[in-house]
């Protein structure tokens, strides 16, 4: 349903310290031309890190309600398309021990457990946002097993139970922790495009009024001017099948904010490129038609190359505390492997195996 609204060694290894919290990540003062090789290398390079990282998460927490579980297996996904080995097995078993059930979304923590405590914090009367993240990565699967399809609608009747009139859904700016969860219109961005996947003609008439309510509010609402703001609104654009034309402003705003170095950065003050804020944008880019023989396109395609640590994933620095605060958070894993998914997605749909 169409809605209103897409290399060398030594580089790596010097890069494979720099994971510190509050020192940002140096990029290399000549940026060298990467080669379809060296493309190829840097996402198996990543599908590795992705595919550990993901697995001892969720041994480790047992949760997929956040990035670190559905951002790895879009990424994983995608690649498996574009050509790239991937361990199927491991995907496969992944999606459905997460949505294989109603069961299977509350032991994961992606839909509350009735027979758990409550969450007494404030965020707890809101939408978890594993939910659409989940969804989403979901929905780039070829194919829905029936209890994987029964879960989807599940996650669907969360997002619209926790609607509000307005047609937005709730946001908790004393808690929020960017990236991962940076503004109202962010996380309504990831909400529409979980929602739009379940409003076909066959859906309940409160998934498309909610979908219909959630496009008013998104086209109504004042933006934070965030990079994810430019990025995510192009991204809904080019899944509702919108043309280039509809969008070109926004993306020639984009472009113009590309750094020297090739990359983006999530805040526009901020001149340090990262993989999460360049990832993000090559895929959104490519879903809209880019390709990687443009110019700026390669460019970014270099910095990634260039940039990855020698595990496979991409050094991040923290925007947040633990209250969501500007500072610095001790655990970087989440924001380094949804960074790293971000980078895998540009590069694997831009530059698929073979090529």
């Amino acid at each position: 349903m169409a809605y209103r609204t897409a290399f060398l060694a030594a580089l790596v290894l010097s890069w494979a310290h720099l994971c510190q919290a509050d020192e940002p990540p140096a990029v290399p003062a000549t940026i060298p031309l990467a080669t379809g090789e060296q493309i190829h290398q840097t996402v198996d390079r990543a599908i590795g890190y992705l595919q550990k990282e993901s697995a001892q998460w969720l041994n480790t927490r047992g949760c997929a309600a956040c990035h670190h579980l559905p951002m790895p297996l879009w990424a994983l996904t995608v690649a498996e398309q574009q050509g790239y080995s991937i361990d199927k097995q491991y995907l496969a078993a992944t999606f459905e021990k997460l949505l294989g059930s109603k069961e299977k979304l509350q032991a994961a923590k992606v839909l509350n457990d009735p027979a758990a405590p409550a969450d007494p914090r404030p965020q707890g009367r809101g939408l978890n946002m594993g939910v659409p993240f989940l969804a989403v990565a979901a929905r780039a699967l070829p194919a829905l097993e029936p209890g994987q399809k029964e879960a989807l609608k599940l996650m669907a009747e969360e997002i619209v139970n926790k609607q509000q009139p307005d047609g937005s859904w709730e946001f908790f700016a004393g808690l929020r922790r960017p990236p991962i969860n940076e503004s109202q219109t962010t996380d309504a961005a990831w909400i529409i495009m979980a929602l739009a996947d379940e409003a076909g003609p066959d859906a309940p008439e409160a998934v498309r009024t909610a979908l219909t309510k959630a496009l008013a509010w998104y086209e109504n609402a004042r933006p934070a001017e965030l990079h994810q703001d430019h990025v995510l609104k192009v991204l809904l654009e080019a899944r509702a099948g919108q043309s280039r034309d509809r969008l070109q402003e926004t993306i020639d705003e984009l472009l113009a904010l590309q750094r020297t170095d090739g990359g983006w950065s999530q805040t526009v003050p901020e001149p340090r490129s990262d993989a999460f804020a360049t990832g993000q944008t090559l895929y959104a880019l490519a879903i809209f038609g880019y390709t990687a023989e443009q110019p700026a396109i390669k460019r970014a395609i270099d910095f990634l190359v260039a940039t990855q640590a020698a595990d496979g994933s991409w050094p991040m620095i923290s925007r947040s505390t633990p209250d969501g605060s500007p500072g610095s958070a001790k655990l970087l894993s989440p924001i380094v492997c949804a960074a790293s998914s971000w980078a895998t997605l540009g590069l694997a749909q831009l530059v698929p195996q073979g090529n």
